[in-house]
């Protein structure tokens, strides 16, 4: 990316396990490493504003440290758009539907493991929503490598300004 990133937005479908789970640690790293100038939201393409992360979501999220008690679903709209300089979607199919509804926002999707670490960074996110416990802690482990990648990513940035 060849522009300056301080605004991330973390996109899913309903914004009640994955995204939370992104911006939830996203939040959490940028915390405890100073890294305050980056800024992250996150939405779902067909959120229920207000609805809460879900309670498996929650408890695992609780078992690394994330708190996501307070989170409150938002819909995906052209103001977080604009706002974005960085747009991370959990699954291809969800930068389609983005684009389809606000082609402003191309060249500024990736899919959230463009940063993972380690395995493709071409897979989706798998959705825990219905699962079961393991479910959602082999989504919050897969979000916490690519999360970790892309701040060691904003991190190295930081040094070259």
């Amino acid at each position: 990316m060849s522009i300056p990133l301080s605004n991330i937005l973390f996109l899913c479908i309903g914004n009640i396990c994955r995204s939370p789970f992104a911006h939830g640690l996203f939040d959490k790293l940028t915390a405890d490493q100073g890294l305050m100038r980056f800024k992250a939201r996150s939405a779902g393409l067909l959120a229920l504003p207000g609805n809460a992360a879900t309670s498996l979501a929650q408890h695992v999220a609780a078992e690394y440290s994330v708190d996501l008690a307070g989170h409150e679903a938002n819909a995906v709209s052209r103001e977080l758009v604009g706002w974005s300089d960085l747009i991370l979607v959990m699954e291809k199919s969800q930068e389609d539907m983005l684009l389809t509804d606000f082609p402003e926002a191309n060249g500024r999707v990736r899919l959230m493991r463009h940063f993972a670490r380690f395995g493709s960074r071409e897979r989706g996110i798998a959705d825990p929503y219905g699962l079961n416990y393991e479910a959602y802690r082999f989504c919050y482990l897969d979000i916490e490598d690519a999360v970790t990648g892309l701040i060691e990513f904003l991190a190295a940035s930081k040094t070259k300004s």
